[in-house]
């Protein structure tokens, strides 16, 4: 809907929620609401075609258009929250600015505010009560808010996923940002995700279009992580794909500091031009200054990527697969203002969207 179909169609709602418009009433003609609101026929009758595809109204023949006699009023109430086109974003307490940070706001402010959206903020409790959360939700639905975006962060995960219940019944379509990839037990939400397994691919492939041939994995301790494991599958087969290159070789390392240890002997006692993947920053970090004191320097003795690019390691100026952080916020605004995901499969959609690799010192590329 552009401005002017919406501005109509918004005021006939109001008559309608408001009963200036009366059960069973004859609607004004397409014709008189073009006139009243200075537009064209064509912009009042995709205004009233709304009002239709809602099932407020009934055409009959040669009659015109009627308010239908036996209207839910619940169904009424969101459909006018819908129409106040105010968003509420919930975000962390303690961001940590590794997946969204103010970018994706202002994204997401300017792909909304071209549809008449206005936006408004509000934290996350995790450290407070469920009674708190119980009464923030209530507040935003009282407000009128026509949809909910959340940008958690790791400290909300446990308390989101503990109150999962309370967004069942919400009468508002609710939006998630999923940090890791991994599917989440919220039902009637829709997620824009970081995908793993797409970025692992990514920089497969463009570790092989490079011709490196001798690649480890830094990955975490645990092995089990649902990030750890599809960044490197998805590494192995960006690797695979296309041609064999010869003597190619790939291993994955989990970053105890026995493992890194013998890690950094190996590179420093093969020759070879060594490529280190790091599962994120932080373990990039860690294997940097090991090698460091072993002597080693970067890139001269050996080339790392890490994924994820964490401001809290800026000083290592490390090339990395950096969250889209723009795109969030845009395709947030997009499923808001454009409806179609909405209408069609409510809190069922998940968008997943690649990262972005940023060169810097840690991976000079060899001509």
């Amino acid at each position: 809907m552009n401005k002017i179909i919406f501005e109509v169609y918004n005021s006939l709602l109001r008559e309608i929620s408001s009963g200036r418009i009366k059960a069973g009433a004859l609607l004004p003609k397409e014709t008189e609401l073009a006139e009243q609101f200075k537009t064209n026929r064509m912009n009042a009758h995709r205004a009233v075609k709304e009002l239709e595809k809602n099932g407020l109204i009934s055409r009959k023949k040669h009659s015109g258009t009627f308010l239908k006699k036996n209207i839910d009023r619940r169904e009424l109430e969101k459909l006018v929250k819908a129409s106040n086109r105010s968003v509420c974003v919930l975000y962390s307490i303690t961001p940590h600015y590794i997946h969204w940070n103010e970018t994706s706001f202002k994204s997401l402010e300017s792909q909304l505010a071209s549809s008449g959206y206005s936006v408004t903020y509000k934290n996350i409790p995790s450290k407070g009560t469920r009674k708190n959360y119980i009464s923030l939700l209530n507040e935003i639905s009282e407000n009128g808010a026509s949809a909910l975006v959340i940008f958690p962060d790791m400290e909300d995960t446990d308390f989101l996923r503990n109150n999962s219940d309370l967004l069942l019944d919400f009468e508002m379509p609710i939006f998630m940002l999923n940090r890791s990839g991994e599917p989440l037990p919220f039902d009637m939400v829709s997620f824009v995700s970081m995908d793993p397994f797409g970025d692992g691919i990514a920089l497969g492939r463009f570790l092989k279009m490079n011709r490196c041939r001798n690649i480890i994995m830094i990955n975490e301790n645990s092995g089990k992580t649902f990030w750890g494991i599809k960044r490197y599958e998805g590494l192995e087969l960006g690797l695979r794909q296309g041609n064999d290159t010869p003597g190619m070789l790939l291993e994955n390392v989990k970053a105890t500091p026995e493992k890194m240890s013998e890690t950094i002997i190996r590179i420093k006692n093969s020759g070879k031009d060594t490529v280190v993947v790091a599962v994120n920053n932080a373990f990039a970090a860690k294997f940097i200054d090991a090698a460091k004191k072993e002597g080693l320097k970067i890139p001269e003795d050996y080339r790392l990527i890490a994924f994820d690019d964490n401001p809290m390691y800026r000083s290592y100026n490390l090339t990395s697969m950096a969250a889209p952080m723009k795109e969030f916020g845009e395709v947030f605004g997009r499923m808001i203002s454009e409806e179609s995901w909405i209408n069609s499969f409510k809190g069922k959609v998940s968008v997943k969207l690649p990262g972005h690799l940023i060169i810097r010192d840690t991976f000079q590329l060899i001509s």
